[in-house]
């Protein structure tokens, strides 16, 4: 064999080995979001089981409560009567690690909802609960200016009664535990919660803190006891 056939059987040889290597090697892994949005799909693919759901949300009533209204801190949200698609959406963004949150985050891995078919059943079960009306609102100030800037900021995604809309894996805001809802701005503001639509933060990133929390409070009234 000559020299320039020997160069050419190494070339061959490396060429070999590298693919081999290549089909050999694990795959790289998918990003947290890639991750979401693959068991989100999954979720949405699987029939909830109410009845299941309902045995699942035995550990959510410790923190939300036993019919899921929440608590006045806002620590726990209202989630009773929040579409379900939010819900599982959620979950999986807290599962994934995709939302932040330390005590959900352990709620919503695997060795407490071990499956995706769990997520599904109890995001059902939490969407059939009628919310509260009775939820507590903040202290009343600003509420002319910030139903305002939510007509013509907010209503046209979160409707104009704060409804949501599951379809679109928009949050129903009406009758939210206001401290919660306060939090949320004031995490979308200053960049922790990622896993919320990029035009939250540009919509309040000027806005000052009596700006943020009279539009929690508007949003806390919207379909409540409370609502002015």
């Amino acid at each position: 064999m000559g020299n320039e056939s020997r160069k050419r059987f190494g070339t061959q040889l490396l060429l070999l080995a590298a693919l081999s290597m290549a089909a050999a090697a694990p795959a790289a892994p998918s990003s947290p979001a890639v991750r979401a949005t693959e068991e989100l799909r999954e979720a949405l693919r699987t029939s909830p089981d109410t009845a299941h759901g309902a045995q699942l949300f035995s550990i959510c009533a410790e923190c939300h409560g036993a019919h899921g209204d929440g608590n006045a801190n806002g620590w726990p949200p209202q989630i009773a009567g929040q579409h379900a698609r939010v819900i599982a959406k959620e979950l999986i963004d807290f599962r994934t690690k995709v939302r932040w949150y330390d005590p959900m985050q352990r709620i919503a891995g695997r060795h407490v909802l071990q499956r995706t078919q769990d997520i599904a059943d109890v995001a059902a079960y939490v969407a059939g609960l009628v919310p509260s009306s009775a939820t507590t609102p903040g202290p009343g100030r600003h509420l002319e200016q910030a139903g305002e800037y939510y007509t013509r900021r907010c209503e046209w995604c979160h409707g104009p009664q704060g409804e949501g809309n599951d379809e679109r894996f928009v949050p129903r805001v009406a009758g939210q535990q206001y401290e919660y809802l306060l939090r949320q701005l004031q995490d979308a503001r200053e960049g922790r919660r990622p896993n919320m639509q990029a035009q939250h933060p540009r919509l309040i990133t000027s806005r000052s803190m009596d700006e943020l929390a009279g539009l929690a409070d508007y949003m806390a009234r919207l379909g409540s006891a409370a609502q002015q």
